[in-house]
């Protein structure tokens, strides 16, 4: 879980904090490795315990959901 903690923070501080060109270079290939890493990590989660997948597939499904949901609204009131 820790490596999967680490790859949401370096996300969060690549997209949403000034950084420079140099930083910037290293966070990214910083989140590359761990994002690799953090797929396996979920799925490991997953085959350790398999009913922690429905209450996850369905909130993936749902966020997913309601995204369509706002974009289609949006390109019909244009």
């Amino acid at each position: 879980m820790g490596l999967l903690a680490f790859f949401l923070v370096t996300l969060f501080i690549y997209y949403w904090f000034p950084v420079r060109v140099g930083l910037k270079t290293f966070l990214l290939i910083l989140i590359m490795v761990s994002g690799w890493l953090s797929i396996f990590e979920i799925v490991s989660i997953l085959e350790a315990r398999p009913w922690v997948a429905a209450p996850l597939l369905l909130i993936i499904g749902l966020i997913v959901w309601k995204w369509r949901r706002d974009r289609n609204r949006q390109e019909k009131s244009v």
